[in-house]
């Protein structure tokens, strides 16, 4: 059988100058073509085989159907992953939840467009107290399932709920995204060792990194963060990150009220009422905060 010198195929991890692609049932370290090409996890992307060189070499990358994007250092935005249909954060009561943290994820996935869920971890160490929060965000809409990887309990409701589509996992360091990957993919220790190093012999573990778990499924486990915020791509972004400030905005006496301190402002007085989350409020200040000192 003749080795195709070319085709397609999903970026698996993206690192420096190369990627692990997979093409077909086999990944491939690849090269990439000149210097303006710009890969994320996910990327679909078309290949050659190179006459100078030791790997192949990706030469085009596919339009994005959607794309999560965070700030960087500078205010920039910066792509994470592209092409998934959900973005599930992971949480535990141990180490304690950051939940601003979480309204920020939740941010970026309404912002890219795609779904979301809430999956609380280690509920063999209790929930009582964390479920308020949890109620808050199961109020909302947002699905939420207690599992316990250890146990097993939850997992199966996890899987169904999952389905054949791609999901990235996001949360802090120490919450069992990991764990719960090697649960979910029974082959994922595997597909880590494809990763191993890239050409320059570097440790590529701490990049975003697509794992197949069958029939066209995928699991996207990012690296534990301390911080996240979407960027602002459209305006007054923070308000449509958060649902139930832009519902109630719509009553505010001022078709520009910020929700700050504004006269006849229907959103704080839905907070005073304790309808919305006071602390959901504050992390919707936060956040409108810091798009308004990046403002150019």
């Amino acid at each position: 059988m003749t080795t195709p010198r070319s085709g397609r195929g999903i970026v698996l991890a993206a690192y420096g100058r190369g990627a692990l692609v997979l093409a077909g049932e086999e990944a491939m370290h690849c090269g990439l073509v000149g210097r303006k090409l710009r890969l994320v996890c996910g990327d679909a992307v078309g290949w050659h085989a190179g006459t100078d060189s030791a790997v192949p070499l990706i030469d085009a990358v596919e339009p994005r159907r959607n794309c999560v994007e965070r700030i960087d250092a500078r205010g920039r935005a910066e792509p994470v992953v592209a092409n998934i249909d959900r973005v599930a954060i992971v949480v535990a009561p141990e180490p304690r939840p950051d939940w601003f943290l979480v309204d920020r994820y939740w941010a970026g996935a309404l912002q890219a467009g795609v779904g979301a869920m809430l999956i609380v971890n280690k509920s063999d160490l209790g929930t009582a107290p964390i479920a308020d929060e949890i109620g808050t965000y199961a109020g909302l809409g947002l699905r939420c399932i207690e599992i316990c990887c250890r146990s097993g309990r939850g997992l199966p409701d996890l899987r169904s709920a999952l389905g054949a589509s791609v999901t990235l996992l996001v949360g802090q360091s120490g919450v069992g995204k990991s764990t719960l990957v090697n649960a979910l993919v029974p082959l994922a220790a595997a597909q880590t060792a494809e990763l191993g190093r890239d050409q320059a012999g570097r440790h590529t573990t701490t990049t975003a990194r697509r794992y197949r778990s069958g029939d066209g499924a995928a699991l996207v486990d990012a690296p534990g963060v301390r911080d996240f915020a979407p960027p602002a791509l459209f305006a007054r972004a923070a308000t449509h990150a958060f649902i139930e400030v832009l519902a109630h905005g719509t009553a505010c006496r001022f078709n520009d009220c910020r929700h700050f301190d504004e006269p006849g402002c229907a959103v704080r007085a839905a907070v005073d009422a304790r309808v919305i989350s006071p602390r959901r409020y504050e992390s919707y200040r936060r956040l409108a905060r810091l798009y308004e000192n990046l403002a150019p």
